[in-house]
């Protein structure tokens, strides 16, 4: 089956790309972005948050940034009007950054079944004249609904440390939303368990109101979001001889008072003028029939190895 592209208007997203691939259909921002702000595949529910953020009056989705050198800060990429050019397997949506450099950004959406169901390529071109240093950071938002997960390192080192969490500031190990396990780390946001706890004040304030981030060093190379039996799994590369930001993570999970999302990000890549580097992650869509609970590694072990 061809894949059919379209400039649709919504009254949500304004003006957008929608992209049909067989039973799956893609909406990704033109006005500003780009943003994959919808993914359904048949009957299934589309699990991508896109509500709209008061502070930028910009609807949420999946979304790239990048991080120059090792500042701490990712630039939002995103501010005006969105290109893009049909391929013969997808769409490049493409994004001119003049500040702090010049750069070009492209997100791919590529269909390619013997890989997933479909790989979102992020990439950027170096139009400056000088080095330019940089991480390529994706976030992908959720609905409050389920949990995501990533698993722990899976390297054995003799004698020296394996696995790595990071908790941001403001952030509690304590925290009921987090669970750390032998395999896995998954962030939820379960408001009816919090009430039965108790537990509604956290530090900073009413329960929602504070955001909890953990990074993992992801070497077994994937992650993702399940809601009610029905999962998005990210797969990407995770390089464990590489310089990654943020210290040495490449995947996170977040809890904030409208979303759960996951973030990824690559090492960074030092580009020469011309030059330039990605960020590739295979998207794949299952849905399991039993309930999986974000505290049974059992459970979440059996489903991963389903797909």
């Amino acid at each position: 089956m061809s894949l059919n592209v379209k400039e649709i208007t919504t009254e949500d997203f304004g003006h957008c790309a929608l992209l049909t691939y067989e039973d799956t259909e893609i909406i990704v921002t033109l006005d500003y972005g780009p943003r994959i702000v919808s993914v359904k595949r048949g009957n299934e529910p589309d699990l991508i948050y896109s509500e709209k953020d008061p502070q930028y009056q910009r609807n949420h989705g999946h979304k790239m940034r990048i991080t120059i050198e090792k500042s701490t800060n990712a630039v939002y990429c995103d501010d005006y009007p969105v290109r893009y050019s049909p391929m013969s397997d997808g769409v490049s949506f493409i994004q001119t950054l003049n500040d702090p450099v010049q750069l070009e950004l492209s997100m791919d959406v590529v269909f390619n079944t013997d890989i997933g169901d479909f790989m979102v390529v992020h990439s950027v071109y170096n139009k400056s004249k000088e080095d330019v240093k940089l991480s390529i950071y994706t976030e992908t938002p959720f609905d409050r609904k389920g949990f995501v997960f990533i698993p722990q390192s899976n390297i054995r080192e003799n004698e020296r440390p394996s696995r790595v969490l990071s908790l941001w500031d403001n952030c509690r190990w304590d925290d009921k939303r987090l669970f750390i396990g032998e395999q896995y780390v998954t962030v939820h946001s379960n408001i009816s368990e919090m009430e039965e706890s108790g537990e509604f004040r956290l530090i900073g304030g009413d329960f929602g109101k504070d955001r909890i981030k953990i990074g993992v060093n992801n070497t077994a190379g994937f992650c993702g979001y399940i809601e009610n039996g029905y999962a998005l799994i990210k797969r990407y590369v995770h390089n464990r001889n590489a310089l990654y930001p943020f210290t040495s993570c490449s995947a996170f999970a977040t809890v904030n008072d409208n979303y759960l999302s996951i973030q990824n990000t690559s090492p960074f890549y030092l580009i020469g003028p011309g030059e330039s580097a990605r960020h590739i992650e295979s998207w794949i869509f299952a849905h399991y029939g039993n309930e999986i609970h974000y505290d049974n590694e059992t459970e979440l072990d059996s489903f991963i190895n389903t797909i």
